[in-house]
């Protein structure tokens, strides 16, 4: 029987194995990371639009993406109205102000003094309308409820996913937007991402006083909810819309584009052109070099530290074959002993990501399997680039 010199390698110097496998369960932990954040980045790009009741948006010929939408006049969305298939339009108005925090333990705002602010993204809408998919928005108290209050001037519901460095903001507590004292009066739950850290809803008077009273005339994203017998075929009805409404030389001022249009440009903006999906990348590659490199010197060390040894093997008749694939099973060893406890550590932050940051990264067993199969070419490569060393184990160095 053959000597499991595999093992014996490994367990010979247990000091550098055990560096090893930090390097490898180390570069595990950074590619699970990066792809977790990247994963959190695609889904939290439609996070608002996942919530909004709509079957074609409308949207400004400049707009971005739901943080930086542009806007377009609201006349150009009321022509929609007219169309035998559309049941309901209603414009969404977006922006960003900023917010005053209320500290624990503080008085509510009630007059100009220095306070702390941050900026939060406010969205107006007509609280008439059926604008948001209202099962999945409002979780503490019934949407009829929530909406009700917002028709109370100076109102604001608030997302209960907004980060807690925005200072209190239950329901009750008074503060200022801009320069408007606003009250908070519920709370609804979509949740931000990167774009933004918090958000308030608020009726389309409030959104006017807090904005000027011009800002309602320019719609940020408009909504048109299509009538149950025309919601199988979508796509016809927009090319129908954009045939019937697109008047002369205005016909590039808007854009049509179905949910799913609308969702797939979001994902494509946050993870091809913005840093975030750039930066995420980059990671995993770095990732992957480092866990490499990591392997390469511990088994390339070892080889060294033991290079009359593998001489010797050499002269008793073992063949570069076996020995390159004693190598490369080491590798392979390491990648499995360093993958479980990258896993666990893995979920681990996971769970701290979501509680610290409200963010929506998860394990998945596609991505647990895929970092499995890459912890295995990557030691694999580590080995591959050691087995020259091994090659150039030439009996004659006994002598």
């Amino acid at each position: 029987m053959k000597t499991p010199l595999v093992f014996h390698n490994l367990l010979h110097n247990r000091a550098r194995t055990l560096v090893a496998l930090a390097g490898v369960a180390f570069a595990i932990i950074l590619v699970f990371m990066q792809l977790g954040f990247f994963a959190s980045a695609e889904t939290t790009a439609t996070v608002l639009f996942d919530k909004l009741d709509f079957d074609i948006a409308v949207v400004s010929a400049n707009y971005l993406d739901i943080n930086r939408s542009r806007s377009f006049p609201l006349a150009r969305l009321i022509q929609l109205r007219g169309h035998e298939a559309v049941e309901q339009v209603a414009p969404l108005y977006i922006s960003s102000h900023n917010w005053a925090i209320v500290e624990p333990e503080s008085q509510p705002i009630s007059g100009p003094r220095s306070v702390h602010r941050r900026g939060i993204l406010v969205v107006g809408f007509n609280p008439e309308n059926e604008v948001f998919r209202n099962e999945l928005v409002f979780r503490a108290d019934p949407p009829q409820v929530c909406l009700a209050r917002l028709t109370l001037p100076d109102t604001v519901l608030m997302d209960t996913m907004t980060r807690d460095y925005f200072g209190q903001r239950a329901p009750g507590v008074s503060t200022e937007l801009g320069a408007v004292r606003v009250t908070v009066v519920g709370q609804f739950t979509i949740g931000t991402g990167y774009g933004a850290d918090g958000m308030v809803l608020t009726s389309e008077e409030t959104f006017r006083h807090i904005f000027g009273p011009e800002s309602t005339s320019q719609v940020s994203v408009g909504l048109v909810k299509l009538r149950p017998e025309a919601r199988g075929n979508v796509a016809g009805v927009k090319q129908a819309l954009l045939d019937a409404f697109t008047l002369g030389g205005v016909q590039d001022e808007v854009r049509l584009l179905t949910r799913d249009e609308v969702e797939q440009r979001e994902r494509r903006f946050w993870v091809q052109k913005t840093s975030v999906g750039i930066i995420f990348t980059m990671g995993v590659i770095v990732a992957c070099i480092v866990g490499t490199v990591f392997v390469y010197q511990v088994i390339a060390s070892d080889i060294a530290s033991n290079f009359r040894e593998y001489a010797t093997l050499r002269a008793l008749g073992y063949t570069d074959h076996y020995l390159s694939g004693m190598i490369l099973r080491q590798s392979l060893v390491l990648s499995i002993l360093g993958y479980t406890p990258g896993l666990v550590l893995a979920l681990v932050l996971y769970a701290v990501a979501r509680s610290a940051a409200n963010l929506p990264i998860f394990m998945t067993w596609s991505r647990a399997l895929g970092v499995y199969l890459l912890a295995l070419v990557m030691c694999s490569l580590s080995g591959y680039l050691a087995l020259a060393k091994v090659r150039s184990a030439d009996p004659a160095d006994l002598f």
